[in-house]
């Protein structure tokens, strides 16, 4: 005797369809988030590197820091966000904030992204 066999063993065309929607929607975000991510990073790495500057030769004035930030934006080819960083005299210490968004576009709406930054420096007396 024969057995039948009842039910389909493959997917559908349809679910193939859809799984491959999904994926090209997450392949779309995925495509403008990734930059983004990279750019953070690069702020952060950009940060730190002006923190380990300052640590071994402390900066004396704004100028001094906004040369080194003005330096790692070129090396980093991220020279569009110089705009976006401020750097800020107290009594004892420099702030070196950053602040920008970005746009992410969901398919059915936009989300924006609010990237906020910031590194205190302590100023260092000429007698230490």
């Amino acid at each position: 005797m024969r057995l039948l066999k009842s039910g389909q063993l493959g997917s559908s065309s349809f679910s193939i369809i859809i799984v491959l929607a999904l994926i090209g929607a997450g392949v779309y975000i995925g495509l403008q988030y990734i930059p983004q991510l990279i750019e953070s990073g690069t702020v952060d790495s950009i940060l730190s590197d002006i923190k380990k500057a300052h640590a071994s030769k402390p900066a004396r004035e704004v100028k001094d820091i906004q040369e080194m930030i003005a330096r790692s934006l070129y090396i980093n080819q991220q020279e569009d966000l110089r705009k976006h960083f401020n750097v800020t005299e107290s009594n004892d210490e420099f702030i070196v904030s950053v602040a920008y968004d970005r746009e992410l576009n969901l398919l059915y709406t936009r989300k924006q992204v609010d990237y906020e930054k910031s590194l205190t420096l302590r100023k260092r007396n000429s007698h230490e």
